[in-house]
Formats: C-alpha cells, structure tokens, sequence
C-alpha cells in the first residue's frame, strides 16, 4: 500500500470518528458521571404511562411463572417497563446470520486515537474500532459485546474503559488515564451480536434450561422431585410461594409424601441440545468468545503526570452515586474515583474497625468469599457451628473480646447449590425485616449470578422486594451501612456461556445499580474491579481482588 493510500484511508477513519456524536448510539456503561439523585420511587410522567400502558405488561411473564397480580405497585408496573426499555440490546438486521457474515475478533483491529501525543493523568483516551466478518468486510450493525481495559503491567494498574456502540459497525471505547507511565489499551471481543441473540432467545424461551431438585422425606421413605421458578404444571405441584414476598416456587409433587415434606434444596442439572441451525458457530472459546482484538500500530500511549493537583475526594460514605471509571488499580491497590479507599493490611486494622459491630452478609459464593477471607485473615474471627450437618449453608462467626458477630446467608431459591435445608435458604428481604438496625449494624448483600438463566423479569421483582425492605430498614434504623457488591466478570466457555455469559451478569448488573440509584447505600464495583486486573477472569476472583474488595468495603464500615 502506498503512503498517499495509507494517508487517506487514515483520514477516512478519523472522519468517520468525527461524525460519531451524530449517529445514535448504544453505550455499555453502568453509570453516567453526572446523573442526578433521585427519590426513588420517582413516578413517571403521565406521557410515559400512558405510552407503557399501550405495551404488553412486563409483568405478564411474571403472572405466568405465579407471581400475583395485586402484589404490584402503579410505580413497581411503570418502573419494570422502563427498565426493560432500558436494557434492550441492539439486533442484526436479519433474524438469521450466515456464520461467515457474523464478527471475527480476528479480522478486527483497533486504533488508539493521537497515540503520538503526550498525555497527562486526567485526560481522556480513546479506542476506535470497525468490526469486521470472517470474509474481512466491515459490518454495518451493532451489539456486538465487547470489555476493555487500560493497564501497565509494570505498574500492577489498570482500569476498565466504557463501550460506546454506534450501531453501525463502528465501536468508540473511553477510557480515563488515572496514572502516569506507559499505559497500554486491551480490548476484548466477548460474544458478536450474533450469540447475544442465541443468549437472548434462550433466556426468553428456555428458563428452565437449568433445573432443580428438592427432597422430600418421612421415617424412611425419601423421593426427589424437580423444582423451579416456571415450573411446568402439567402434573400436580407443590406450591411454595413465600408468604411474604409473593416470591414463587413450584416442585412436582412426591408421589406418595406429601409436600410439606420437603427437606433440602439442590441444584439439578442443566438442559443440552439447547442450539438451534448455525447458533453453536457463534460460541467458540478460541474463536469468538473473549477473543481479544489486536492493535493497529501502537498500543500503547505515554502518560506524564499531571500539572494540576489533585482533588480531595472525601471519605467513603452511603449515597454517592457509582462514577465510570469507579477506579483504578495501582500497584495492585484499588483506588477509588469518589472517595478514599483504607488499606487494611493488618488483622489488627480490620479488628478496629468492626469492633462492636454485627455485620449481615446475604447473597452468593461470590460475597461469601468475603466472609471466608475475614476469618482467614483476622485470627480472633472464629467460625460457630450452629450443628455438625453438612446441609446447612449458613455460616456465623464471632470475636467475643471485641464483640464482632458475623453471619453469612445464601440468597435464597433460586440458586445452585449442593444439596442444603431448604430452610436455610432465607430471602434476603425476609432476613433485611427481621434486623433492627443500627450505627453497629453493617449489610452487605449481592445478587446476580443465580438468576441468568432465567428472564430478567423475575430479578427485576426480587430487588424490587429487597429495595422495600431495605427503605423500611433505613426509616427505621437510618444508621444502618448497606453495602451492595455489584457482579463480576468470569472465565466463560461454550457451556458456561449459555447459562451464565458474562453479558446475562451485565444486563442484571445494569439493573440494579438502576434500581438502587439515589438510595442511600454503598457499592463495591466489583465489576470494573475485575475486568481492570490484569489477572484472568474467574467467577471467584483470586485473593489480591477479594482483598480490594474488602478494603472498599471496610472504607464504608471505617471511612478514612
């Protein structure tokens, strides 16, 4: 290729570059720098009802499933309907895709814009791609799902860049440079457009894809049955709808026990052949899923410090809305872009600070993690047995000098899950109204992971149920900390693909920062956490992560 060809192609580029603030786009981010609070629950508009009112009720798929009519809100109707708008996913034009015309990480290249420039901690970079097919032509649609870091691996920093989607083939991804040195950009290629619509069909029209099994018992006689959200009902039921919540759940009745025999909960097995014509193409580890897409020319720019000082950021406290970039890793330390993260590197630094303090941690493997990492690292923090049965899931510790509790509940239905009591699998917002609250009571919850299989319908109600209990829990106690860990990114193949893609977690992750915006409560951005460590991604992030994570979480507890 000549130089003058070369030259005009370049200016091709950067004029397509120039024109993208004209063209509509979709933007991957979970926040937006800037938005204001909001009391929530925020009426909508009567334009926007009424234009609600016209569609087909979200909450149709949840009376199906069992979910009672008179248990919702004017607000709670109205808001699901938003937030379903708010997640839709872009789609290729034809329903179905040859194979050959679908994204080829391979093909693609990005390039980081003024990469000869000198930079300055502050600024902003930008990465501009054109996504391209398996025949090398440039494709003229979006929702392709893409992650992105910048990082110095000399330095142990990185931070997570926000995706901005065009809808036409063309990908801006911004990223804010938060350290000096050499900091090199990394873009990945999660699913194309083409698999997301293979994930948004089965998580539509197969819920129950991934299945569960109760065991019923009495003396000597024992039967296991099937259980789910959306049970089939075409043979008799247990009904075990919680009484509180209104949240269902349904098993096929035991032959010969009867339902309130039932004893433990399990995970059962998950569904195969789930691929229909050419969908199984679209997820290949070593083809297109986490593929990463190499630069065009440098990748890489070079940052100096910054002219200006730096601007106090304050300590750590409830209701500060989650900023994109929410941090940067440096040295393996996160440091936060709204306030002051401690480093509690000593046991002795993490006594102090839950000295006399009850600390509630509800949701899954992912938070239990944090349980499991205080008792290792503070020597006094000792685990109590509350029965020698290896079906009970629910942990407790205690240090009775400095009089810190800590207990550690699963969720509840759904989740997959060794086989365990089924009551002691607790909804967090039966648990949240039981608590009395207090400046020396601590919640930190998490839910996601569990509900990917399964339409976003039903995750939208249980935080909405969780949300309740926690407003109750603030009006009545306003000293209580409620820290929320967001999702995290994992290890994904072709299997785990279908039944818990990093982009299901992204779509649930999207919601419930949504749905907790405005409310006084604390994040840990476990999400950008993860995809700015340059370590790989694994749904128990490894111990340097689990730490930080901790550390932000314990700055809220102990604000610096």
């Amino acid at each position: 290729m000549s130089v003058r060809q070369s030259t005009f192609q370049l200016m091709t580029f950067l004029l397509l570059i120039r024109n993208m603030d004209c063209i509509k786009y979709n933007k991957y981010s979970a926040s937006r720098p800037g938005q204001s609070k909001k009391r929530y629950p925020a009426s909508a508009s009567k334009s926007t009802k009424e234009h609600i009112e016209d569609q087909a009720p979200w909450t149709d798929r949840l009376l199906q499933c069992g979910y009672q009519n008179h248990s919702f809100t004017p607000e709670e109707r109205s808001e699901g309907m938003l937030l379903m708008k708010m997640i839709e996913w872009p789609k290729p034009p034809n329903s179905a895709v040859p194979f050959q015309k679908s994204s080829n990480p391979a093909r693609v290249r990005f390039v980081i814009l003024n990469s000869a420039k000198i930079f300055y901690v502050g600024d902003q970079l930008q990465v501009m791609l054109q996504m391209r097919d398996f025949d090398g032509h440039p494709k003229q649609y979006g929702g392709d799902y893409l992650q992105a870091r910048i990082h110095t691996p000399a330095l142990k920093a990185g931070s997570a860049g926000t995706v901005i989607d065009n809808e036409n083939g063309i990908y801006r991804i911004n990223f804010k440079l938060l350290w000096p040195g050499k900091v090199k950009a990394f873009v990945l290629l999660v699913h194309p457009s083409e698999g997301i619509q293979a994930l948004k069909r089965l998580r539509e029209k197969q819920p129950e894809r991934a299945y569960f099994q109760s065991t019923f018992k009495s003396g000597n006689a024992s039967e296991a049955t099937v259980c789910n959200l959306c049970l089939p009902q075409s043979q008799p039921f247990c009904n075990f709808t919680d009484p509180k919540t209104g949240e269902p759940w349904f098993c096929d009745k035991p032959k010969k026990l009867p339902c309130s025999a039932r004893f433990t909960h399990t995970m059962g097995e998950y569904q195969q052949d789930l691929f229909v014509g050419e969908e199984e193409r679209y997820f290949q580890s070593k083809v297109n899923i986490k593929k990463p897409i190499l630069p065009k020319g440098r990748s890489y720019v070079i940052v100096r410090p910054s002219p200006t000082p730096g601007v106090s950021l304050g300590k750590c406290v409830p209701g500060k809305p989650l900023l994109s970039p929410s941090g940067f890793y440096f040295q393996d330390k996160w440091t936060s872009t709204s306030c002051n993260v401690r480093s509690f590197n000593s046991p002795a630094s993490v006594t102090n600070c839950l000295r006399g303090k009850t600390v509630h941690i509800f949701g899954d493997s992912t938070i239990r993690q944090w349980f499991d990492y205080l008792i290792r690292f503070v020597p006094g923090l000792r685990t109590v047995k509350a029965a020698n049965n290896t079906l009970i899931n629910s942990q407790f510790a205690e240090e009775k000098v400095n009089k810190i509790g800590m207990e550690y509940y699963s969720h509840g239905i759904p989740i997959r899950i060794s086989p365990t009591l089924s009551q002691d699998l607790p909804f967090i917002a039966n648990k949240l109204d039981e608590i009395k609250g207090g400046k020396n009571t601590v919640i930190a919850f998490t839910i996601w992971c569990h509900f990917n299989t399964f339409p976003v319908e039903p995750y939208i109600r249980r935080l909405q149920n969780i949300r309740r209990s926690i407003l109750r829990l603030l009006e009545r106690s306003p000293d209580t900390l409620v820290v929320i860990k967001t999702a995290n990114v994992q290890a994904i193949s072709q299997e785990i693909s279908l039944q818990s893609s990093d982009w299901y977690s992204y779509q649930l992750d999207l919601v419930m920062r949504k749905m907790f915006e405005g409310i006084n409560v604390a994040f840990v951005d476990a999400w950008e956490m993860t995809i700015a460590h340059y370590l790989p991604h694994k749904i128990h992030s490894q111990q340097v992560i689990i730490k930080n994570e901790v550390d932000v979480f314990l700055s809220y507890v102990c604000p610096l």
